[in-house]
């Protein structure tokens, strides 16, 4: 009887749930359903896929429904479950209750398109489904406990009578783990770029100049384009080298995610330093981001690969790009940088063609930019009308040309001193001339004429212009004084090295000094530096100091900048082999020069720090902790004593203690060797995934795995390599947590938290449990920290993979162990968590970090952005009260409107 009540059970809210999938779906087919329905119909889906599973389970022997006793129970997760999935059709108009004579989906869609589809879009009720969706996920936690332990009994049992029955049953354990872990399986699948997108987007939107990339607004084409009208669906826009195409894709993306609410979009850059056939890393990195914009999607054949261990081919991709591009109901928008920079040109344009063209990708609105090179054009130009050219040297760019040109000479004060109309007028027509739609070039020789001290100077700079970028660059490095040259090269190359962290202009320049006479020192500074190389570099303030082990209590307000190259180009020029041969022959760079330049540097500096590291010198005093600088100083030595940190729980697997010590004493190279060799590979997969989970303790310190130890200790060129060889995060719930512990203030933090993300990590994440009581969500989510933080970078990072913007932690849910606060009830701690349980939005106007004081911190302006980029990923703005009373009189009519879910019969599968 126990049994059978167990198999009713399961089947009564296998159904509940199935009905319930039938009307969100019903609800998504509308146009602009609200997002709230979308992600809860994707919940559901999840919570049928683990009971189809415990079904199975159940039908494949019924002796097993025994194990799910417990869930069956009066008031126990399945009752409970139900409950919850009724009230969420309750809301939503449908009447679970009522079980009449049942109609066809014609009839449920004819009573369904009554309501109002406005209704369930309304705050009151957004909060609602997401409670119920909290609830949810907290009884599927339960199921998900009860079935693990079940089949860890069942297989128990199954040990005396062999290993064949006992391996099946491992064996579903892990597909079904598999099976859940979505995040896990389109991160394998879908593979993470050596080159961060990301981080090519931020640096090419820094380079923007105001008002530069407003023309492309007022092209009809693009217009259509952006409004996914019929025609057209495949833009390419050419132009030559430094006519600004990179920076204006970077402010086409911006616009575009603004118009999607930054969901069913997704853009790449080519790189030529990459050296790489673009194809498969631009339609995996593309399926990625649409996948994750669709909660984790998992598509059939990204899973099938992942199941055989073997990659997907092109056409594999392009199907999988076809059929995710069919779930959105608005189509999706594909943005292209330089397709010129990719090798194998032909390969990749032809898959470009396909995606712009083909009747299946008819959802797909595709955008590429390049420069007009004829193995390009010439194939693009014989689609004909069915790829749309613009060329960046029209009318609208020649018009934004110049009044850029206009409005900044208007702020040349040599002008305003001249007050001379016709001379502006002249000069304007001159520069616009000559620029032939090259922003960049416009920009350079602007910064030339600011320099100029009367008419005389002006006019024979013009007589002397440059023809092209390169030119215009060789003079500037020309103008440099010679006293000036070292300083200036120095600083170009640390700015150019991909290891220099350099957390400040103020930094770099402070680098850079150890040519400079010592009495000359205070005249080079990060303002010097950016009038000797001119508009190669650019400053822009830092919102908020970098972090600092000294102690500056005692100084003023100081201004901070960050130092970047002014344009992709300065790099290409000072790289190019052409510049060794010429005049500005001094300044040219290659990776080894880099490096060298890099070494030099660090060994001036060591060559000062260690004639004073000496613990009674004065300086110590500067440190906010003397005794810890001292233990940092003599950790280092010697590296055998850190092998004796082991607590009372080493690893058992020998494997995981190996690559233990190796992480400890920080030798890369050898744990990089091991990994590679025979001992590694030829493990299986089981004994593979047990070294990242395995946990152990070392002295002094909690009990940790080996990827939990490096994100603790920063190592994250171990944490590469360990991803590398296939460990995944899939059980480290709260790595996010730890990074951003961890790593506040520090220079890699973003890198580190693009790459959790980018390896798996879930950014909406449930932490684990060890029994169903505990199945409770974390007492705040990620990105809510990031935004209590202000690190505008993180909210980026986290809402661009997916972080749930309207998403609140669960009441009296679980701390973060890095957060777990020795003090709960202290004043800092209570008033953290008070704001960490509001909406992003406020927690955003209330945020007080413990930054926000320092001098020179521009907190107001961090905020704003912050709260505009929310705004722009859908958060919703708090619920006045008036509002709710609205809501809920208008619930209380809704109420007389519920439909009978009896309406949907047994053999409609979807609406």
């Amino acid at each position: 009887m126990e049994a059978l009540a167990t198999i009713e059970a399961l089947g009564q809210f296998a159904e509940v749930l199935s009905k319930t999938s039938q009307v969100l779906q019903f609800f998504i087919s509308l146009r602009d359903a609200p997002q709230e329905i979308r992600t809860a119909k994707d919940e559901i889906a999840s919570h049928l896929t683990l009971l189809q599973t415990v079904q199975s389970l159940v039908q494949c022997d019924g002796q097993n429904a025994t194990h799910f006793a417990g869930l069956a129970e009066p008031n126990g997760p399945l009752e409970q479950a139900k409950k919850v999935a009724n009230e969420l059709q309750h809301l939503l108009g449908v009447d679970p209750s009522n079980r009449g004579p049942r109609e066809g989906c014609g009839a449920l869609i004819e009573r369904l398109a009554k309501l109002v589809i406005e209704d369930v879009t309304w705050p009151l009720k957004q909060e609602k489904i997401r409670e119920i969706r909290r609830q949810l996920e907290t009884h599927k936690a339960s199921i998900n406990m009860s079935l693990t332990a079940a089949l860890v009994r069942i297989c128990t049992n199954l040990n005396q009578a062999g290993t064949s029955r006992a391996d099946e049953i491992s064996n579903l354990i892990r597909v079904i783990n598999e099976k859940l872990s979505s995040e896990t399986i389109v991160v394998r699948e879908l593979g993470i770029l050596l080159t961060p997108i990301l981080d090519i987007h931020q640096d090419r939107k820094r380079q923007q100049e105001p008002e530069t990339c407003k023309w492309v607004s007022r092209e009809e084409d693009f217009r259509n384009w952006l409004e996914h009208n019929t025609n057209p669906r495949f833009i390419c826009i050419h132009g030559i080298p430094g006519a600004g195409k990179t920076v204006l894709a970077s402010s086409i993306i911006e616009t575009t995610a603004k118009k999607c609410h930054s969901c069913g979009y997704s853009f790449y850059y080519c790189l030529y330093s990459r050296k790489i056939d673009e194809t498969v890393p631009f339609i995996r990195w593309v399926l990625r981001q649409l996948c994750k914009q669709k909660q984790n999607l998992i598509l059939p054949k990204i899973e099938e690969a992942y199941e055989r261990e073997t990659p997907l081919s092109v056409d594999d991709l392009l199907d999988c790009l076809e059929q995710v591009s069919l779930m959105y109901d608005n189509g999706v928008y594909i943005i292209v940088d330089a397709v010129d920079e990719s090798k194998n040109r032909e390969k990749f344009l032809k898959v470009l063609s396909r995606i712009g063209t083909d009747e299946r990708f008819r959802k797909v609105s595709l955008l590429i930019t390049s420069r007009e090179e004829a193995d390009i054009m010439g194939p693009i130009r014989q689609l004909g009308t069915s790829c749309t050219c613009i060329s960046m040297s029209n009318r609208n760019v020649r018009e934004d040309l110049k009044r850029y040109v206009h409005e900044q000479l208007i702020k040349i004060p040599i002008f305003n001193r001249l007050d001379d109309a016709a001379f502006l007028n002249e000069v304007e027509l001159i520069l616009t001339s000559k620029a032939n739609g090259m922003f960049r070039w416009a920009v350079c020789q602007l910064d030339v004429l600011k320099r100029k001290k009367d008419r005389g100077g002006i006019r024979n700079a013009l007589e002397k212009l440059p023809s092209d970028l390169f030119e215009t660059y060789e003079r500037i490095l020309m103008d440099i004084p010679p006293t000036e040259q070292e300083f200036a090269r120095t600083a170009l190359a640390l700015v150019c090295s991909d290891t220099a962290e350099i957390p400040s202009g103020e930094v770099l320049t402070a680098a850079c000094l150890y040519g400079v006479p010592f009495g000359e020192i205070g005249q080079f500074t990060v303002h010097s530096l950016k009038e000797s190389c001119g508009s190669l570099v650019s400053l822009s303030e830092l919102n908020r100091p970098p972090s600092t082990c000294f102690n500056r209590d005692q100084e003023g307000p100081q201004k901070f900048h960050r130092c970047s190259l002014a344009h992709y180009t300065v790099k290409e020029y000072l790289f190019s082999t052409t510049v060794a041969k010429g005049k500005a022959a001094f300044f040219a760079l290659s990776d080894q020069d880099v490096g060298n330049i890099y070494l030099k540097v660090i060994f001036t500096g060591l060559k000062i720090v260690l004639k004073s590291l000496t613990p009674n010198s004065p300086h110590f005093l500067c440190l906010p902790d003397t005794h810890r600088a001292i233990k940092s100083i003599l950790a280092q030595f010697p590296t055998w004593l850190q092998l004796w940190n082991w607590a009372t729980a080493p690893p058992a697997h020998p494997s995981t203690g190996l690559l233990v010590n190796l992480a400890v004493l920080d030798w890369k190279d050898l744990a990089s060797e091991y990994l590679k060799s025979d001992a590694f590979h030829n493990l299986s997969r089981k004994e593979k995934t047990r070294i990242w989970t395995e946990d152990f303790q070392l002295k002094n310190r909690e009990r940790e795995t080996l990827l939990g130890y490096c994100l603790q200790e920063l190592q994250l060129n171990f944490l590469r390599m360990f991803v590398r060889h296939g460990a995944s995060f899939e059980y480290e719930t709260e790595a996010l947590y730890t990074a951003m512990k961890v790593l506040q203030g520090k220079n890699r933090a973003y890198e580190t938290l693009e790459f959790l993300l980018r390896s798996g990590v879930d950014p909406n994440p449930t932490p684990s449990t060890s029994s169903p009581e505990e199945g409770r969500g974390f007492a705040f989510t990620p990105l809510q920290l990031a935004v209590y933080m202000l690190e505008h970078e993180w909210v980026e990072l986290l809402l661009e993979e997916g972080a749930d913007v309207n998403m609140i932690g669960t009441l009296n849910g679980v701390i973060p162990s890095s957060f777990d606060d020795p003090d709960p009830e202290s004043e800092e701690a209570r008033t953290m968590q008070e704001i960490l349980q509001l909406p992003t939005l406020e927690i955003c106007s209330q945020a007080q970090p413990t930054w926000i004081n320092k001098p020179g911190t521009n907190a107001e302006s961090i905020r704003r952005s912050v709260k505009e980029l929310l705004k722009r990923y859908g958060a919703k703005e708090p619920v006045e009260d008036d509002v709710m009373e609205v809501d809920s009189e208008t619930h209380n009519r809704v109420e007389s409107e519920t439909i009978d879910l009896s309406m949907i019969s047994d053999d409609s599968t979807r609406l």
